[in-house]
């Protein structure tokens, strides 16, 4: 038999005992009170229209999921035990206490309110507020709070956050959290460690101040890694819509948590390894051609220009060269375990002719707590031919792993050119979670004393602009046609000592970088390797770098 509890509008109905009913509908106007120690246990759903009032509980023990719907209204001690949970279809507030005995509160696009003095308890695996839609699980504020749990999780996973709030003014003042089981779509593309959940969260009604929040995840299903990563590499971030922050950023793998300020009113916690980002622009002096003022990509195309076409005739190769034989004698990466594979479009034609890639170049972050003698981390990168150095994808600034924001020195190298790096005793670059507004730009002959070395030395100047020295066949520290390891010799040598064989391939004999690499005739690279040293046999050109 079904039974049905209906409270009319004009009517008062206090419970001083305990009952269970089928369904609870309670009209607008009508008071309906659970006396202290009562209890009311529904096992249909509930409709409300007004607040329930008194210190006893409503109990959700339906044997099929339950639809709650109390309209925005107030229910002061909920208790959620039903394995087949319940649906809001409305919203609804919590006045003094939520227990989770069994089951969850599916949220959907509503809204949970808790009262600044609500209390939850009984939480834990499939036992919480699930926020499967638009709705927002809120806490009213009225004051600073401290380590305060809100009880939400996907699926199976429990995965509470913890808020504190200090130092704010609060009006009409609430901040609402959600727990999604899917990685942060913001997260950079080269993020190899990361969770498998995110928390966006919304704040109303407060000013100033720092709100952190906490969150807990499941370990191992909520932990994803590639490569070399492992957990504790990660950290909390902030994503506020535009950008990332990793203020108040926190991370304990003993327990399970990641943390971080929130700094905006709206935006998601979220937990993935460290990174820092570089914009900067260099040109090599094989590849510059002076009538463009821009780089040849000789290398990548034989075709014409057809914005979006895949390259014809693509000689460059399509992941890190500087970890092959020959360049790896020459070339050692410093904690960067990962091999940089360029994407199935980095190579095409672009929209903007001069964004074609060029070549790959070998860049190393260096420490400046001991001014640029210790590199930190090194990576391949990907050169356009108006000297940006992009990250894999052929656009986006250069991506460095599980480093901090902080100071550095630069240093670019090419596998035929002598490398340039940042002056560590007269420049630092900053780098932080968004690339630099300005480029660090080693082409500017006006920011030159930037960098190490001086032009005609350790690099060139054409008139106009700043070049990595040509000529370096060997990837020695210096460019020599004469003495010991000098760049004729072994230019010879990579041509079988055959002064007439020429050769079409990705080469570091291609010094002048025109697909061909040859002793004798037209554009030959003999002639290229005396023109880097001003026709002067016994001209050396130097690379400067940091000790």
């Amino acid at each position: 038999m079904k039974i049905k509890l209906l409270i009319a509008a004009i009517a008062f109905f206090s419970m001083m005992s305990n009952i269970g009913k089928a369904q609870l509908t309670i009209s607008s106007g009508a008071v309906f009170n659970i006396q202290s120690s009562a209890f009311v246990t529904v096992q249909g759903d509930v409709v409300s229209n007004a607040d329930i009032t008194g210190a006893g509980n409503l109990i959700l023990k339906g044997s099929a999921n339950q639809n709650v719907n109390m309209n925005g209204f107030t229910v002061p001690n909920l208790e959620m035990d039903n394995t087949a949970n319940a649906t809001l279809t409305g919203n609804i507030r919590i006045g003094s206490s939520m227990k989770f005995t069994s089951g969850k509160l599916f949220v959907g696009n509503n809204t949970i309110r808790l009262a600044s003095t609500a209390t939850s308890i009984g939480m834990g695996s499939s036992k919480f507020f699930e926020t499967d839609g638009t709705g927002y699980v809120r806490r009213e504020l009225t004051g600073d709070i401290s380590n305060v749990v809100t009880p939400v999780g996907v699926g199976t996973d429990y995965l509470p956050i913890s808020i504190s709030n200090t130092g704010s003014t609060y009006a009409s003042a609430s901040i609402g959290v959600q727990a999604k089981g899917v990685a942060n779509t913001n997260k950079h593309p080269r993020t190899e460690t990361y969770l498998l959940a995110n928390w966006p969260i919304d704040k109303v009604g407060i000013t100033g101040g720092t709100t952190n929040a906490v969150a807990t995840y499941v370990d191992p299903t909520r932990f994803i890694s590639f490569g070399s990563g492992v957990e504790t590499d990660l950290r909390g971030f902030y994503w506020n819509g535009t950008n990332w922050s990793v203020a108040g950023g926190s991370q304990d793998a003993a327990l399970n948590t990641v943390g971080a300020n929130i700094t905006g009113n709206t935006g998601e916690l979220f937990g993935m390894n460290r990174f820092v980002l570089l914009d900067s622009k260099v040109f090599l002096q094989g590849a510059y051609n002076t009538g463009t003022g821009f780089m040849n990509d000789a290398l990548r195309t034989t075709a014409a220009y057809v914005p979006g076409n895949a390259p014809t005739g693509n000689l460059l190769p399509s992941s890190d060269p500087y970890r092959n034989a020959p360049y790896n004698a020459s070339f050692t990466h410093t904690n960067n375990t990962t091999t940089e594979t360029a994407t199935a479009t980095a190579f095409n034609d672009m929209p903007v002719a001069t964004d074609n890639i060029v070549d790959w170049v070998f860049v190393e972050l260096r420490s400046n707590i001991t001014p640029g003698n210790t590199i930190t981390q090194t990576r391949a990168a990907l050169l356009q031919r108006d000297g940006d150095i992009v990250d894999i994808d052929g656009v986006s600034p250069i991506y460095f792993k599980n480093v901090d924001p902080a100071n550095y020195t630069i240093a670019v190298r090419h596998r035929n050119h002598i490398g340039m790096a940042s002056n560590p005793a007269v420049f630092n670059q900053s780098l932080a979670l968004t690339a630099n507004a300005t480029k660090l730009n080693f082409t500017n002959p006006a920011t030159s004393g930037n960098f190490m070395g001086t032009a005609g030395s350790n690099y060139f100047n054409n008139g106009t602009v700043n070049m990595l020295y040509g000529g370096n066949v060997n990837a020695s520290i210096n460019v020599r046609y004469q003495g010991s390891q000098n760049d004729r010799a072994v230019l010879l040598s990579d041509l079988g000592n055959n002064e007439l064989t020429t050769l079409s391939t990705y080469s570091r004999a291609d010094l002048n970088m025109n697909r061909i690499a040859r002793y004798q005739g037209s554009q030959n690279d003999r002639a290229f390797l005396l023109t880097v040293l001003g026709n002067g046999e016994l001209v050396v050109k130097n690379q400067l770098l940091p000790l």
